[in-house]
């Protein structure tokens, strides 16, 4: 008797003090609705940043595809020249000089 006493004598303060938590219990949640929207941007910066290092890096491979493509044709050429020069019993330099003009 006693319990059902106090709860109706009291009734609407347990009520508004309910009510209370449950409304502060809503800013909480945004809060931490923020702080995880913080860190959703701050996980997006870094997923940008490393996908343009690595598109990057991506281009620097490929110019040095290119790179080692030219150092091969280079290559081809000198033995080339050497090839010739042992032929005719010429020196390179003789032969490069004679390709440069």
């Amino acid at each position: 008797m006693k319990i059902k006493e106090i709860v109706t004598k009291w009734s609407w303060q347990i009520l508004a003090i309910l009510f209370m938590l449950l409304y502060l219990g809503k800013g909480c949640t945004s809060k931490k609705i923020a702080k995880i929207d913080k860190k959703i941007d701050k996980t997006h910066i870094e997923l940008t940043q490393t996908v343009d290092s690595l598109s990057s890096e991506i281009s620097n491979l490929k110019k040095e595809i290119i790179t080692e493509k030219e150092m091969e044709s280079i290559m081809w050429k000198f033995l080339e020249l050497e090839e010739l020069s042992d032929k005719q019993n010429i020196p390179i330099n003789e032969l490069k000089y004679k390709d440069s003009k």
